[in-house]
């Protein structure tokens, strides 16, 4: 049976929830190493999800990596006598300097021009370095009793991502803004499994609109709100370049509106949204110099208005949620100087409120954060009694 690896980026458990929204079977092999028991169209598969960064197809498992095991997986991509090829290692599998020396010899030896490029710092090349170079890669792939080895079949558009990123024309840094890549993620996570056209998706948070700009990326009718009305235009601008970037102007409609993420079903009807995905209010900003804790007793009153409004929210998004819908939600954690501090009491109350807590808390921040993200994933129970 042929396999297919996925190779998980920068916040792998979080790449890998995604993942499993598209293959629920899918293994986690190594941390940042994933599989699925079938052949998959790795360029159209590699389009839907932000968390991955190589899809490599199987090609065969060998008890240790020999030149000669490594000369045979590249043969069929010898091109018009020539070939560019990289290799990457992941897990216990090393790619010393010697190996591409010793297959190198043994194409030369078949009158095979050779190009080949080795990664400078680690065992793997990046996915820049396979695009840019047009390199056909041969991963390989330490486990315990043997090495997979396979061809990356896809891999992740750096650019395009970029281009959303840092192209559109609307962009507010003093609240945060969450990545494409992430933004992507979670819709994925939330929207789950199968065909995404035809489902709504609800951002009560929306900002500036990243997450609707994924939603309707996939496919998805995409409906957002937010408080702050100069929030809301930069949200019409962004989604209105992106839609006219990509030529979604036939694609379902995203409708924007400044509104109160604690009364939704004022604006939308009851049992109408799929999923909701979010990055809600964090708190106020707390400003302190680089690597300086938060102390205690200020990020307990700044959870305690968070618990109150994350609870009266998910208390109204019950309402509008089909049944089976799923909420995928960042919450913050505060490192301060007796501890990291979160907002328990929401998770705890999950279950009065009609959900079931999936999986969290997932931490997508960088190292040295004060202010951490953690992505939870709730599910409306089928039968809510309040």
């Amino acid at each position: 049976m042929k396999r297919t690896f996925f190779i998980l980026g920068r916040t792998p458990t979080l790449a890998f929830l995604e993942l499993q929204s598209l293959y629920p079977s899918a293994v986690l092999l190594l941390s940042d190493v994933a599989v699925v028991s079938c052949e998959v169209d790795g360029k159209e598969v590699m389009h839907r999800l932000g968390g991955t960064v190589k899809i490599v197809r199987d090609v065969s498992e060998v008890p240790s990596v020999e030149p000669e095991s490594v000369f045979r997986a590249l043969l069929p991509y010898v091109s018009e006598g020539k070939i560019s090829f990289g290799l990457s290692g992941y897990g216990s599998a090393h790619i010393p300097q010697s190996l591409y020396s010793a297959v190198k010899k043994l194409f030369v030896a078949r009158a095979v021009g050779v190009h080949y490029v080795e990664s400078r710092h680690e065992d793997a090349l990046s996915s820049v370095v396979v695009t840019k170079q047009h390199l056909t890669e041969l991963v390989v792939i330490g486990l315990p009793h043997a090495y997979v080895l396979g061809i990356t079949s896809a891999v992740q558009d750096f650019e395009e991502w970029n281009t959303r990123d840092s192209a559109r024309p609307a962009s507010d840094p003093k609240r945060g803004m969450l990545p494409p890549k992430v933004a992507r993620m979670i819709v994925n996570i939330a929207l789950g499994e199968g065909d995404v056209k035809g489902k709504t998706l609800l951002d009560p948070f929306c900002g500036v609109g990243t997450v609707l700009a994924e939603a309707q990326m996939l496919g998805a009718q995409a409906v957002g709100f937010d408080i702050v009305e100069d929030a809301v235009v930069k949200a019409q601008k962004n989604i209105a370049w992106l839609r006219a970037q990509y030529g979604l102007l036939q694609q379902n409609a995203v409708h924007i509106a400044t509104g109160d993420a604690t009364h939704v079903s004022e604006y939308i009807p009851i049992s109408s949204v799929d999923a909701i995905a979010t990055e809600p209010f964090m708190g106020e900003q707390i400003r302190r110099p680089e690597g300086v804790k938060i102390p205690a007793h200020d990020a307990k009153n700044i959870i305690r208005g968070l618990e109150k409004l994350y609870i009266g929210c998910l208390k109204e998004w019950v309402n509008v949620l089909r049944p089976g819908g799923r909420v995928v939600m960042a919450m913050p954690a505060y490192v301060t100087d007796r501890g990291v501090m979160n907002v328990k009491k929401v998770v705890d109350r999950c279950e009065i409120l009609g959900y079931t807590l999936l999986t969290g808390p997932i931490e997508y921040s960088r190292p040295q954060a004060i202010v951490r993200r953690e992505f939870f994933v709730f599910q409306k129970r089928y039968f809510v009694t309040c």
